[in-house]
């Protein structure tokens, strides 16, 4: 900040020009002098000298606008020591496991090309606690589902994203009949299901919660039996024939390959019928957070990897 800013703000702190002087260093009329100039800059009256010192509306305001400056400052200088400190550049990012399982090998060799000697971190976690951890700059960045809008968060929606049935052979054998296989491949309604063992996600996740929201919709009360945001231990109860669940796009494509690697198996995969709720791939970046070109490189690459996935 201009030394000019620094001594009006401590005007306003102290209220009072010799205090300012005397915690400035200063004459009182270096202080004065100061004050006179930012009210010339800003055309505007920051104080009232008479009966007494105070500072007017224009004065309050500017006093403000300094404060968010001062902090934006700190901040930057906090992170500059910090960069100072680290011995290779890093980015951390918050994530669910499957969706970048799915994308993870040629998004690092195709990033390495470019970045060989960043060093990444992921972080799984479930989706509110990575969006505190990005709030907190605990995450560089967060590849989200639905993310909650806060207004520090810059969201870039990248694809969209649809619910599936997936039940074993064994089990559908057990609930439905031959017939229903050609029916249910033009979409499965939550009515079908209702008396189905489920594997939902983790109750505070975005898609057990798009789920539920269906099921009241719909007036249907689901037999949730278990929940895991772990996509691999849900295609593993499915196999297990101990239930049936609800995956997105990303899993489905997880459990084709499955089926393919595994002869002694078969995963049924139906489409749901009558999704309104729109499921949208984003990554979350904070606003005001200055980029660098390894993460903007991440950030494009992503990009590009996540729509020919979802294409």
């Amino acid at each position: 900040m201009q030394v000019g800013q620094k001594i009006f703000m401590t005007v306003v702190e102290e209220m009072s020009i010799s205090r300012a002087a005397a915690r400035s260093f200063v004459t009182q009329q270096c202080v004065s002098d100061h004050i006179r100039r930012l009210e010339e800059e800003y055309n505007v009256e920051l104080f009232k000298r008479r009966p007494k010192l105070s500072i007017t509306s224009a004065g309050e305001e500017l006093y403000e606008t300094f404060c968010e400056i001062k902090r934006i400052e700190e901040k930057f200088e906090k992170k500059l020591e910090k960069m100072k400190g680290e011995s290779k550049p890093k980015l951390t990012i918050g994530v669910n496991g499957t969706r970048i399982n799915m994308i993870l090998s040629n998004l690092l060799s195709e990033f390495n090309k470019y970045f060989p000697k960043v060093v990444i971190s992921f972080v799984v976690r479930d989706t509110r606690t990575l969006e505190q951890m990005l709030l907190k700059e605990e995450l560089d960045m967060l590849l989200d589902l639905n993310a909650h809008g806060s207004p520090q968060f810059n969201i870039l929606s990248v694809a969209r994203d649809k619910l599936y049935f997936l039940i074993s052979k064994t089990l559908f054998d057990k609930y439905y009949s031959r017939e229903d296989i050609a029916r249910f491949s033009q979409g499965i309604a939550l009515e079908d299901f209702r008396n189905v063992p489920l594997v939902s996600n983790a109750e505070i996740t975005t898609i057990h919660g798009i789920l539920m929201h269906y099921a009241q919709r719909d007036n249907v009360e689901l037999n949730i039996l278990y929940y895991t945001g772990d996509y691999e231990t849900q295609i593993a109860l499915c196999n297990s024939n101990l239930a049936a669940g609800v995956c997105p796009t990303i899993v489905v494509k997880k459990v084709i390959d499955y089926n393919r690697r595994n002869s002694h198996t078969d995963l049924y995969i139906f489409p749901i019928k009558n999704q309104t709720e729109e499921l949208e791939i984003q990554i979350v970046t904070n606003k005001g957070v200055i980029q660098s070109d390894y993460m903007k490189k991440f950030i494009e690459l992503l990009q590009l990897l996540l729509k020919k996935e979802y294409s």
